[in-house]
């Protein structure tokens, strides 16, 4: 039965082909611009290189220190994390490293600037970096702070052209440094790790950031199996009340948290308070405007559809006539715009491909890599099938309605 439906559905489909054509474009639209946002949603939350444990990551980044008269909010100052942000429980890693700064470098003259960061020895444990050249520094050379350097190969070719950087100095603000290792690019949306030189974390010299409790830290925890991410939060929360202050006539109270990425993006795009998060809220709203944005062209392939089943009352009329029943009626036309749909869904599909392609190739998007996983197919497949669904109950529902002899007629009741 239900391939019968299937081979109706595409003879139909080639029988208007002006109505298919203009369905088709409307459908690959919509789901084009659908598409690419849920891509780049993935390529920003779920786990991939070298973030590839990124579901097991909590991630401490944004902290606030404030009193009745004073607020201080920046990342974690390498003092909160020594003496309060260690051996937590359930933690199987755990990594300091900088936010991102930008060192000066001269070549034949020439000025150049890069994206630099200081990371101590675990962060090449917790992060999947994959090495062109050489290896990571280790806990001697960050604790000894080395002058050492692992540099990406985009930050090879602009130094050393296509020529081999392991073993060669480079000048960072007039200091030198040895490459010891040389990565593959890492996208610009990964946060924690999206850099052009990583050095030992000891070498660093920004103001004050290894005796202040907020500074320019970045924190990773690394979960064991099975650890829940809201007991290693239940334990952070704990080590914030019993924080002692060094002048707490000036702070008092301090806020934070480690988090998920989801609920870290739903803290940035809802602009609430350090330290709070509200991912039902930020998937909610996703889906509303996914819906909202679905309405207008699912309208208009009503509309469509409407129209070619007014031109087909006469058969429906004949196979109401030959006993065919409404709920046969109804499913033969929702699967005549699911199919619809579904082939709409594959030109979106391709487009989304095409516009993310394009994407990578502006300088605003470095080093952004697009890879088709089975999470952007699923997500293809089901908005095609929804969009099929919102857009073909009506009309089916309005066709099964009609009296066999006015349809037979070529009217609608």
């Amino acid at each position: 039965m239900f391939g019968n439906y299937l081979k109706m559905a595409w003879k139909v489909l080639r029988r208007r082909r002006f109505f298919t054509f203009v369905s088709l474009f409307g459908i690959g639209f919509t789901l084009t611009a659908l598409l690419t946002v849920v891509s780049i949603v993935d390529h920003h939350l779920a786990p991939s290189y070298p973030e590839t444990e990124l579901d097991k990551m909590l991630l401490l980044n944004r902290m606030m220190m404030f009193g009745d008269r004073s607020t201080w909010s920046s990342g974690p100052g390498y003092e909160f994390i020594e003496r309060y942000g260690r051996d937590l429980p359930g933690v199987e890693r755990m990594t300091v490293f900088t936010r991102g700064y930008q060192p000066i470098c001269f070549k034949d003259g020439r000025k150049l600037v890069f994206d630099a960061r200081g990371v101590d020895a675990e962060y090449w444990r917790v992060m999947r970096f994959a090495f062109l050249e050489g290896a990571p520094f280790g806990v001697d050379e960050d604790s000894g702070a080395e002058r050492v350097a692992v540099i990406s190969d985009a930050t090879r070719r602009r130094l050393f052209d296509d020529a081999p950087a392991l073993g060669r100095p480079i000048e960072l603000d007039g200091t030198a440094y040895t490459v010891v290792g040389v990565v593959k690019d890492v996208p610009y949306y990964r946060m924690s790790a999206a850099a052009d030189i990583w050095i030992p974390l000891k070498c660093v010299t920004i103001a004050r950031f290894f005796d202040s409790m907020i500074g320019r830290g970045e924190v990773i925890y690394l979960l064991e199996d099975g650890v829940a991410p809201a007991e290693v939060q239940a334990a952070f929360r704990e080590r914030l009340a019993r924080v002692e202050f060094e002048h707490p006539d000036r702070y008092h109270t301090i806020v934070g948290l480690p988090m998920t990425r989801l609920e870290e993006a739903s803290g940035d795009f809802l602009n609430l308070d350090v330290g709070e998060s509200a991912p039902r809220r930020l998937v909610l709203f996703v889906l509303l405007a996914a819906l909202a944005f679905m309405a207008l062209p699912a309208i208009n392939l009503i509309n469509i559809n409407l129209s070619r089943i007014y031109e087909r009352s006469t058969e429906i009329g004949v196979r109401k006539a030959f006993g065919a029943s409404g709920r046969q009626l109804v499913v033969q036309f929702i699967v005549e715009n699911v199919v619809l749909c579904l082939i709409g869904g594959a030109i979106g599909l391709i487009g989304a491909l095409a516009v993310l392609k394009l994407a990578a190739l502006a300088p605003q998007t470095p080093y952004m890599t697009i890879s088709l996983n089975w999470r952007i197919l699923v997500a293809g497949i089901s908005l095609a099938t929804i969009f099929g669904l919102l857009s073909g109950v009506w009309p089916a529902w309005k066709m099964a309605r009609q009296h066999p002899v006015t349809a037979l007629r070529g009217g609608a009741s």
